[in-house]
């Protein structure tokens, strides 16, 4: 294999996976978990104000995206971390999943 084969040979392997691209899509999946927790926030603030009762269905909402992010990372790369993370969201997320349907439902337990 001459010079120019292994070069071409590297770069067909390597398509797709520019560092800046990459490195632009976790910039923008990180702010828009940050700005979707904000906005959870000012909505939680709001319906406190409003009517002295928390909308849990916004943050279960959020906690879903942050939990299927991390399941992803936990099932992709298979490190304790993401295991941990993907749990640790995986329970605040059906809490305040549980919480909404009881809501919607007007199920008090």
């Amino acid at each position: 294999m001459d010079k120019e084969e292994i070069l071409m040979k590297s770069r067909n392997e390597n398509k797709g996976r520019d560092m800046a691209k990459i490195e632009e899509n976790r910039s923008s999946a990180r702010f828009a978990i940050i700005f979707g927790f904000f906005f959870m926030a000012v909505l939680g603030v709001l319906s406190l104000a409003s009517h002295s009762k928390m909308i849990y269905g916004v943050a279960a909402m959020e906690f879903c995206i942050v939990f299927a992010m991390n399941i992803f990372n936990a099932v992709k790369k298979k490190e304790r971390k993401y295991i941990i993370l993907s749990l640790t969201t995986g329970v605040v997320f059906l809490m305040f999943t549980f919480i909404t349907i009881c809501e919607i439902f007007q199920i008090y337990p």
